[in-house]
């Protein structure tokens, strides 16, 4: 069995700026050099790696949050993906 908090912590680990910057743009996120999204810059990528919406939604949250929260995927989909990604599951 999967222990999905423990994996969430390892992807948390593993996810500075640069990390989830590439891992939105394999999403198909367009992601500008200032770590800002091309689309919508009202979102941001912080040193830490969590992602900020200043904008409507007010979102905040790691890679995974994003993909399940703004993106709609499912949750075990979703760290399932980060974590292969990342190569810390396979």
């Amino acid at each position: 069995m999967i222990d999905f908090k423990a994996l969430r912590g390892t992807i948390k680990e593993k996810c500075d700026r640069d990390t989830v910057k590439e891992l939105l743009e394999c999403l198909g996120v367009a992601v500008r050099n200032d770590y800002r999204f091309k689309d919508n810059d009202s979102f941001s990528i912080n040193k830490d790696g969590t992602i900020k919406d200043f904008g409507s939604t007010d979102f905040s949250g790691d890679i995974v949050s994003f993909m399940i929260d703004v993106l709609g995927t499912a949750p075990r989909d979703a760290t399932e993906w980060t974590a292969k990604s990342l190569g810390v599951w396979e």
